[in-house]
């Protein structure tokens, strides 16, 4: 930027720019008009200060305000009367410049180099109310007859600033949400997904951690992900383990309230926050937002500042939008990855099935004695599994209920109801179980038939079990045959009885066949992996 020259004309100081903006013209000419003495002179200095966009101050060499038109008393708030003779420092510096502005004033008035004359800076004012704006700053030196002054136009730029910030978080915003859906997409998992949007979204918000807690069906209880995103690696040992002690349902702390509420929740002070377990850990504020798919939460994402932080209705606004379309591509990405278990699965029970069916044709023509008993048996056996498999797929090959799979299995071979009496508490069958019990159900009751209790009009059968409250739980079954014809044990085994020892047995259990003269009778004793999902209370049918 050229200086320009100088010369005094009647009285006044004139600097005559040359190559500069039409603002910094703006400037000259304000200047031109201006003494020391005219500065003193309102009426004089009034019309040409009311014409300037900026808010102008003027101060002498001693650091006080000589001038003061009316924009600056709009800006800062500090009427001229009440500005006018106090010291520029106690007015608009901000405390932690002051000892600078001090410093430098000293500097120049000692004949050092100027370091902001004649040049445009940004730099915070403070106002009258005590808050801080971003301003740009020109300051000129002017020779009076009564000494130096030193003029600076400021300007208000927090609009400018505001705007530049929106902009920047729109276009960020944008970058971000394109990443993660992009990353998602390409992720090999969801917890690959949720990783990606925590880092993003810490990128977006400038704060230091991010975690993220799933939410499994039904939908009251988090679960930690053990993703967390830090700055410094390991700043955030003592959070991680407070959230993993935390036990967060519905309502219980930030991630339990976002789960609740289903809406983005801001701590600024989690100290003072009555609902925030995880307090005194280095974190002073937090916000959590959910990712929802089809009105559902699946996800909840949390972040941590070290400081107290206000709330930031922009940026809950901005997350509130990524967790809307954020959650639809999680759960494409989630429902993908169920496929994906679900075809594996679905192709390891395929084959374990197939393998059940290979060996019941084999056998059946090993014992059958002419083409239509063996079409008769294969049928009824197939049938037997085929129903099991119903009522597998109405639980997406998770489980059945064991008295379904009794009932069906029971159906399958005739039985009347009547004759067959079923005493024990329903409980969930894990999918690997369904087919083996089924088909061995459907044994029983097809030897009851022909060999055993049901092959006698007045014969019945007693099935029972029991589960126990150890760990691991045992499951106890019995099959009891009564008032058929008098049992012999046979000299040979047949499938049926092979099958309940090796198919049953395969289960971890041990199973005990007793030819006892009043009528056969079964014994079947496993542990269960888990304490089993109870269906309902204590049942009995006939």
């Amino acid at each position: 930027m050229k200086s320009g020259t100088e010369r005094t004309t009647g009285g006044f100081h004139e600097v005559v720019v040359a190559s500069r903006s039409t603002r910094e013209a703006e400037f000259g000419n304000v200047l031109a008009m201006l003494t020391f003495s005219a500065l003193r002179d309102r009426e004089i200095l009034a019309p040409v200060l009311g014409t300037v966009l900026d808010a102008v101050v003027a101060m002498d060499r001693g650091g006080v305000i000589v001038g003061w038109n009316d924009q600056a008393a709009a800006t800062f708030g500090w009427s001229a009367s009440e500005a006018e003779g106090r010291k520029l420092e106690d007015l608009i510096v901000p405390v932690r410049h002051r000892d600078a502005h001090r410093t430098g004033l000293a500097r120049m008035l000692a004949g050092g180099e100027p370091r902001v004359l004649n040049r445009r800076i940004e730099i915070s004012a403070l106002r009258k109310d005590g808050d801080e704006i971003p301003v740009e700053l020109a300051i000129t030196r002017a020779d009076g007859c009564d000494g130096e002054v030193f003029v600076g136009f400021l300007r208000d730029i927090s609009k400018r600033k505001s705007d530049e910030v929106r902009l920047k978080r729109q276009a960020t915003e944008t970058r971000v949400l394109f990443e993660i859906a992009s990353l998602a997409s390409e992720a090999d998992s969801f917890e690959a997904a949720l990783e990606a949007a925590l880092k993003g979204i810490c990128e977006l918000s400038g704060w230091p951690v991010g975690h993220a807690f799933v939410v499994p069906d039904p939908g009251t209880q988090l679960v930690s992900s053990d993703i967390w995103i830090e700055r410094n690696p390991g700043e955030a040992d003592d959070l991680k383990q407070a959230t993993n002690c935390g036990g967060f349902v519905m309502g219980r702390g930030l991630p339990g309230t976002v789960l609740m509420t289903a809406e983005p929740v801001w701590v600024a002070d989690t100290d003072r926050s009555g609902n925030f377990p995880r307090k005194g850990l280095g974190f002073r504020s937090a916000f959590g937002f959910p990712l929802k798919a089809q009105g559902s939460v699946i996800a909840v994402l949390e972040f941590f500042c070290e400081d107290p932080q206000q709330p930031d209705p922009d940026l809950l606004l901005t997350v509130r939008t990524l967790g809307e379309q954020a959650g639809r591509v999680f759960e494409r990405k989630r429902t993908e990855d169920r496929q994906k278990l679900l075809l594996g699965e679905l192709n390891h029970r395929v084959k374990n099935t197939m393998a059940i069916v290979k060996a019941v044709i084999a056998q059946t023509f090993r014992s059958a004695r002419s083409s239509e008993e063996t079409e008769t048996i294969i049928n009824s056996r197939l049938d037997a599994i085929a129903r099991a498999h119903e009522l597998l797929t109405a639980e997406r090959w998770t489980k059945a209920s064991m008295t379904d799979i009794i009932h069906a299995a029971l159906e399958s071979c005739g039985a009347s109801p009547d004759r067959v009496r079923i005493d024990g508490r329903d409980f969930n069958v894990r999918a690997e179980t369904a087919v083996t019990i089924s088909l061995a159900i459907h044994e029983l009751c097809t030897n009851a038939f022909k060999y055993g209790a049901l092959s006698s009009e007045g014969g019945s059968v007693q099935i029972g079990w029991t589960l126990t409250d150890e760990s691991p739980p045992k499951f106890a079954f019995e099959w009891v045959e009564r008032g058929g014809p008098t049992v012999m044990a046979p000299k040979a085994s047949g499938f049926g009885s092979r099958l309940l020892r090796s198919g049953l047995g395969g289960l971890g259990g041990t199973v005990d066949l007793a030819y006892e003269p009043q009528g056969f009778r079964m014994n079947f004793v496993a542990p269960l992996p888990a304490v089993p999902s109870i269906a309902g209370d204590e049942v009995a049918k006939d």
